[in-house]
């Protein structure tokens, strides 16, 4: 039995071999959805598989894109905004024929990451944690590495070349929630913060602090390890003995805040009529968790695929077509907040 190759797809299809390989690399710019449907149904009939090592030596790329993220959690996959994004970039890059390789790297060992010594991959992706100056000094690593980079909810640094920074509005959303709040004039606002340094977290307590300060509420930031529930419980035990009680609790994740209402609850308190709670990210779309805490939802499969979808235009065109892009958020209604 004759091997099934691009020419054996092509004269079925009634197309050339050079629309089939664009097909097959997922490049269907400038063909039409029914020559592209009608090549995929003969793909599939005659159950062909791309010689990769040839689409290798022809393109002079792996088809494999790297996604390093900074983060001292082992189980750093179980964040949600992790997965949602690792998700969305993920399933785009598999829908163009390439492949996701994810590492997940302790502050301490990012000098040590493969990524940064190999060339299996074609691109990087980041997501980095901790102060600043940090996630400066390692993304200066990772640009020495030759490497096209998609940086997630990070500062963007317009000098940098052949990089480019994909965010969420994190401090719009955290303004807006901070409008809510500050319309029942509360008179002391915990906000909680994970210990780990993210930019996101960040730009959340900038927007938060911006409005609170504008209505002169009182607010203190409280800052405990989110993987420890008895770390964020004695981070709030120890705020309310030193200022009292607070009339709204804000956790700059969904995570902390959830956490802040068992507590209080288990202790007597009632949310929203004494305490209101509110989060951010939003994830639980279905409320299978309760109660529905008031929240901003969070695009993190659309970064995702947005940033695969930046990756594949720099590999094809040579360079990115943008330096940064912010996608919107949107408010999410609960029943933690009268």
């Amino acid at each position: 039995m004759k091997p099934i190759t691009l020419k054996t797809v092509a004269e079925q299809a009634k197309v050339s071999i050079a629309t089939v390989s664009k097909v097959v690399n997922g490049i269907n710019k400038g063909i039409s959805a029914e020559t592209v449907e009608r090549v995929q149904r003969i793909i599939q009939q005659l159950n062909y598989r791309p010689n990769r090592t040839g689409r290798q030596l022809r393109t002079q790329r792996n088809y494999i894109v790297g996604m390093a993220i900074v983060d001292d959690s082992p189980t750093f996959l179980t964040d949600p905004y992790t997965t949602h994004l690792v998700a969305g970039l993920s399933n785009f890059l598999g829908s163009h024929n390439y492949g996701l390789l994810l590492h997940g790297i302790a502050p301490a060992n990012f000098e040590q990451s493969f990524l940064l010594k190999e060339s299996v991959v074609d691109a990087i992706c980041l997501m980095l944690s901790g102060p600043i100056a940090r996630r400066r000094r390692y993304l200066d690593q990772v640009l020495a590495s030759g490497h096209p980079v998609v940086v997630f909810q990070e500062k963007p640094v317009k000098s940098l070349a052949d990089c480019c920074f994909i965010n969420q509005d994190d401090q719009g959303g955290a303004e807006t929630l901070a409008m809510k709040i500050a319309l029942h004039n509360p008179k002391r606002v915990f906000i909680l913060t994970p210990q780990l340094q993210w930019h996101a977290i960040e730009a959340r307590v900038k927007g938060l602090c911006k409005v609170l300060d504008k209505h002169k509420c009182n607010y203190q930031i409280i800052s405990s390890d989110e993987n420890q529930h008895q770390s964020i419980q004695q981070a709030l035990d120890a705020a309310m003995a030193a200022h009292g009680v607070p009339d709204v609790v804000i956790g700059t994740n969904d995570r902390l805040a959830y956490v802040a209402y068992r507590h209080l609850t288990d202790n007597g308190h009632r949310v929203p009529d004494d305490i209101g709670i509110t989060g951010f990210n939003a994830f639980d779309t279905n409320a299978a968790l309760q109660p529905v805490l008031e929240s901003v939802h969070s695009p993190a499969y659309a970064l995702g695929q947005t940033g695969g979808q930046a990756l594949l235009s720099r590999l094809e065109n040579g360079h990115f077509e943008f330096n940064t892009l912010v996608l919107p958020v949107m408010p999410a209604a609960g029943t933690t907040l009268r």
